[in-house]
């Protein structure tokens, strides 16, 4: 009885010297490149290699920005032009920068000796376990495609955005990327919006606007003489403000009321100066009232006894 027991102890005793030894023997394994100067040497060199390798990025991303900026610069003879060049060249450099900083980080990987084809390999699993939940991400792209090369908008247009009827900002683009776009809104805020959620877009800054008002003119004044005068004077606002395109013109008596009767004016503004031209009309139409004493219609007040059959 005595000698089983013994024996079992010589037994403990040697799985605990083999895993002191297996220990001591991963220890040494991480200490010793450590005592070894080469082991320096090659961080130094690999360390001088990334250096290298990240001064070299930053010099081909400059040039590739800056013969990106003179090939836009072509595009660049009228406003529309000059503002489709903006967005295509923020576009296009962070397109380099991404696949610049890509291509140096995959080289980097490669020199410390870990397989960059293992890690895509790995990606591409784990991007399909990820996928369903990414849905959004890959329509957000997709919807800035189309956005870009549609050219449905460009960088300082000013848009509203609706999705299914629901008006969500109004403002000018700040930026367009492939998942959202920055939109200054004009109440002063900075919206960033997913492209996947703008299904209706009205861009304001594409074809010339219309200036509408109405005049309202008491009925005692003679419609003709009015008009004339009017003319006159609306021809002269073309040449005083830049946001007319041609001359204000009368469109005629638009309503008539039991005091007044209501003239209407049009005129073809800039893109997105339809609004800003219709308050300059009214400013100085109503000035040219005044001074020529033409009468707008005064309010009837009819007083009701109400003891007197009616």
């Amino acid at each position: 009885m005595v000698k089983y027991i013994f024996v079992v102890k010589g037994q403990e005793d040697d799985h605990l010297n083999t895993f002191w030894n297996t220990l001591r023997g991963v220890f040494n394994s991480l200490i010793e490149p450590l005592t070894k100067p080469d082991t320096y040497a090659d961080i130094l060199n690999k360390l001088i290699m990334i250096v290298i390798y990240v001064v070299v990025a930053i010099i081909i991303i400059n040039l590739v920005n800056k013969s990106i900026d003179q090939f836009f610069k072509l595009q660049n003879r009228n406003p529309h032009g000059r503002k489709r060049s903006v967005t295509l060249t923020a576009l296009l450099k962070n397109v380099v920068r991404y696949v610049v900083w890509f291509i140096v980080l995959t080289t980097i990987l490669g020199k410390f000796g870990i397989s960059v084809t293992g890690l895509l390999a790995g990606a591409g699993v784990v991007g399909l376990a990820i996928g369903f939940g990414a849905q959004t991400i890959v329509k957000d792209i997709i919807t800035g495609f189309f956005i870009i090369f549609e050219n449905q908008f460009d960088v300082g247009d000013y848009v509203k955005i609706n999705l299914n009827g629901t008006p969500i900002t109004e403002g000018t683009v700040q930026s367009i990327g492939l998942r959202s776009t920055r939109i200054h809104a004009y109440t002063g805020e900075l919206v960033v919006l997913p492209n996947s959620v703008m299904s209706e877009i009205t861009n304001f800054s594409i074809s010339n606007g219309k200036a509408l008002i109405e005049v309202p003119i008491a009925m005692d004044e003679d419609v003709d003489k009015v008009e004339s005068k009017l003319k006159e004077f609306l021809d002269t606002l073309h040449s005083s403000y830049y946001v007319f395109v041609s001359k204000p013109e009368i469109l005629g008596i638009e309503d008539l009321t039991g005091n007044a009767y209501i003239l209407k004016i049009a005129a073809e503004t800039t893109p997105n100066n339809a609004v800003p031209g219709s308050r300059i009309l009214r400013k100085e139409v109503a000035n040219f009232l005044n001074q020529e004493g033409i009468k707008s219609p005064v309010p009837i007040m009819m007083q009701f006894d109400g003891q007197k059959p009616q």
